[in-house]
């Protein structure tokens, strides 16, 4: 038997689209969407579309008997792990609850821990002892296998491949079809290049392309 639930999502481009699929998927209802830029409208007909933290705050107090209860997903992929990770103390700040998102088309191993506000998604495999921070999305087909280690905000493209026990530090980023051998550790805000594969340690803040990867460039502050 499916939870209902009303959820709102912070973010109105392409990954809200897949997210709401995800959402029916686990009997959620989606209430609203809420964007920073004022240049979108809604993808979806029937539901609203609001701007910028005035935008929410405006849209809170209409709901006020009930925000209580309302859940929230950041809706925000790409390298933006640090951007979701805000957003979503942002919203926590103000007493809404964040859920984890896991698809009904997706494995995760029992013995799997999960942060608030991550999202694992269609065809995706979590295995063994894994650890997932906050804010995390574990994108379509992506495998993450035993004992890794994702740090809050880490985004796992369609496709990725963790091998067992690589560490993934905060808000990096795995590019699509990427490969990670066993055991590499992956530095904070790194971002690894589609279809790289990963052979050794990556400090933070660079990004790497390449079969083996090498880093081409670095990351500003």
């Amino acid at each position: 038997m499916t939870l209902q639930y009303e959820v709102i999502f912070w973010g109105a481009t392409g990954h809200s689209k897949v997210l709401r699929e995800c959402l029916k998927s686990l009997g959620g209802q989606l209430l609203a969407l809420f964007d920073n830029n004022k240049n979108l409208s809604s993808p979806f007909r029937d539901i609203p579309l609001y701007f910028g933290k005035q935008g929410f705050q405006e849209w809170l107090k209409s709901q006020e008997q009930f925000k209580q209860n309302i859940c929230f997903l950041v809706a925000i992929g790409g390298d933006k792990g640090k951007d979701r990770v805000e957003i979503q103390e942002y919203l926590e700040s103000y007493k809404l609850i964040a859920i984890v998102a896991k698809h009904n088309r997706a494995f995760v191993a029992d013995n799997t821990q999960i942060g608030l506000g991550s999202q694992i998604l269609a065809n995706a495999s979590v295995c063994a002892n894994t650890v997932i921070g906050r804010g995390c999305i574990i994108n379509t087909g992506a495998i993450v296998d035993h004992e890794c280690i994702l740090e809050d905000g880490v985004h796992i493209c369609p496709g990725a491949i963790l091998a067992g026990c690589v560490h993934v530090s905060q808000y990096a980023m795995i590019g699509t079809g990427a490969i990670i051998l066993p055991r590499i550790k992956i530095g904070a805000m790194s971002i690894v290049g589609a279809g790289s594969v990963v052979t050794k340690d990556v400090p933070p803040r660079v990004v790497v392309v390449g079969n083996p990867a090498r880093v081409i460039r670095e990351i500003a502050n």
